[in-house]
């Protein structure tokens, strides 16, 4: 792991030399709490075997790959890009190695994207709210209310239209290798509860510099902030901001519950997480090793959702058992309606593939 730690200097000091931010609003984390969106479950799959593993085979690989992410080390993100770097070892012998760095070691955002295509960074697992600043395509998976629940959307990301948008990807110098997941966002506050779309009326909610997010929460009636995750906990501590929306496991893990009174699941985004590589190094490797890299991903990806899924509902516990009023809006339908006005607004650049999810989810 020496060799890893020297890059992760290299590209850290590289960064501060040529004063790098993140693209979009996004930058490296700056606090502890808001250093990775993740959340403390699963601490049984203790992730120092396969940390020990990753370091035994990165020890004779033939190549070495470094892997970034956003989530802390309890993270389903960690968990999953281990065992695509076990896999990944397993099924070369050891001639490919994954190293993997969370907490956004390298880089978060639209700024891993980027290092991923300069050649600095090899694999990012980042957003899709990151992901569209390079592949305009895949931000049609922000539009809301998309789909109804997340096999739902696996279903879609694994079939043609997840293809589609791969085939966005290489146009734009991208590999995904799969699709990985966050969990459906809610929205949380110091104000009020939201049971009903005229509830977020004049609150200043943080969202992720994304069109679509920003178009969503006008619509809605409340006045959408984007910023960086790392600034979101102070702004909602000094009130620059109301609230913030995110998936539980962020809440959670960044400790929300010190500066907001009230959580909402209203589930009105999911959240698609592409495990992205350049096309010209997925191209460097063998027909056979790309082969290989696909399907660990893929059984990767499988493994990592299910842990995410299964971890929500924890989180939710988390939350109530930190003393935030949690309310659950069974009925979505007005929220529904009101955001109709966003897919008008988008139709022409996301039209062909909304109705190829919609008919896909029939």
């Amino acid at each position: 792991m020496k060799k890893g730690k020297h890059l992760v200097s290299l590209i850290l000091a590289a960064a501060m030399a040529a004063g790098l931010t993140a693209c979009g609003g996004q930058t490296a984390p700056q606090t502890t709490a808001a250093a990775s969106e993740g959340t403390k479950q699963a601490e049984a799959a203790a992730p120092a075997e396969s940390q020990e593993k990753e370091e035994a085979s990165a020890g004779k690989a033939e190549v070495t790959l470094s892997l970034n992410h956003v989530g802390a080390t309890t993270h389903p993100y960690q968990y999953g890009s281990e065992r695509f770097a076990e896999l990944v070892s397993e099924k070369t012998g050891g001639r490919i190695a994954v190293e993997v760095y969370p907490a956004s070691q390298i880089a978060s955002g639209a700024k891993a994207i980027e290092f991923v295509q300069m050649g600095t960074l090899d694999i990012a697992l980042e957003s899709t709210m990151a992901a569209e600043n390079f592949i305009p395509e895949i931000g049609v998976l922000n539009l809301p209310f998309l789909f109804e629940n997340a096999d739902q959307a696996f279903s879609v990301l694994d079939g043609d239209v997840g293809n589609e948008l791969r085939a966005a990807a290489e146009a734009k110098g991208f590999k995904i290798l799969c699709w990985m997941y966050n969990g459906f966002r809610d929205i949380s506050n110091s104000v009020k509860p939201i049971t009903a779309p005229e509830d977020l009326k004049g609150l200043k909610i943080r969202v992720p510099e994304s069109q679509v997010f920003l178009k969503t929460f006008e619509t809605l009636g409340g006045v959408p902030t984007p910023m960086a995750i790392s600034e979101v906990f102070t702004a909602m501590q000094l009130k620059t901001v109301d609230g913030q929306e995110n998936p539980s496991a962020i809440f959670v893990n960044n400790k929300y519950n010190e500066v907001n009174d009230y959580y909402s699941v209203t589930h009105h985004i999911f959240t698609a997480e592409p495990l992205i590589m350049s096309l010209d190094k997925f191209n460097s490797f063998s027909e056979e090793d790309q082969t290989t890299l696909l399907e660990a991903a893929q059984e990767a990806a499988e493994y990592q959702r299910q842990l995410a899924i299964d971890s929500a509902d924890q989180e939710l516990q988390q939350i109530k058992d930190a003393g935030v009023n949690v309310n659950v809006v069974e009925d979505m339908s007005d929220f529904k309606a009101a955001v109709q006005p966003v897919y008008e607004t988008f139709k022409d650049q996301y039209g062909a593939l909304i109705e190829k999810i919609q008919e896909a989810t029939k």
